[in-house]
């Protein structure tokens, strides 16, 4: 409770007198693949995942399609901690938090709308931050403007590294993505 009340706080500090983006997403992940080296691994692990992220995204000095900031997540797993994981970090539990840098470029397409690309990068922890993964996600979508919101559509690819005690498993989803962006 006491780092999400510091990372409130520092967000509140970022946020505070500069003019930012508010993007908020739902994305639903669906298990693509999963390998690993150091486990034996089965094919059974299906892990699917919903998640709920939140970002504040500020314009790039020299290119104004380009926009960029910090983003805070929430995810829930399908029985995460009834998988092969369990192997690996016996704390896991089905609800995880991530945190890490988001990056999105948009650039005119048809009528009102805009082609976009977002790439996220941070770290995940299912196991109320006593481990720390990385997780990789690239994603393609459109936009639509009405006034000063946006919404927004993505499909995408993403990789989510789960290690601890020197063992790692990567696991690959397909995630979508919908959402709504505020400009403040």
């Amino acid at each position: 409770m006491k780092k999400l009340l510091i990372l409130s706080l520092l967000i509140t500090i970022i946020i505070s007198g500069f003019s930012f983006n508010l993007m908020t997403f739902g994305s639903y992940g669906v298990t693509s693949s999963s390998t690993s080296l150091d486990l034996n691994w089965d094919e059974d692990f299906k892990s699917d995942y919903y998640s709920l992220k939140i970002a504040i995204m500020y314009p790039a000095e020299d290119s104004p399609e380009m926009l960029f900031g910090p983003y805070f997540g929430y995810t829930i797993y399908d029985n995460l901690d009834k998988t092969g994981m369990i192997d690996l970090n016996a704390d896991i539990e089905n609800t995880g938090y991530e945190l890490g840098i988001i990056t999105l470029y948009n650039t005119d397409f048809l009528f009102n709308t805009k082609f976009n690309v977002m790439a996220l990068g941070g770290i995940h922890t299912e196991d109320q931050f006593n481990n720390l993964s990385t997780s990789i996600n690239i994603n393609l979508g459109i936009s639509y403007n009405i006034s000063s919101i946006k919404t927004f559509a993505y499909v995408g690819y993403e990789s989510r590294y789960f290690t601890t005690d020197n063992n790692m498993v990567t696991v690959n989803y397909i995630p979508v993505s919908l959402g709504v962006e505020v400009l403040f």
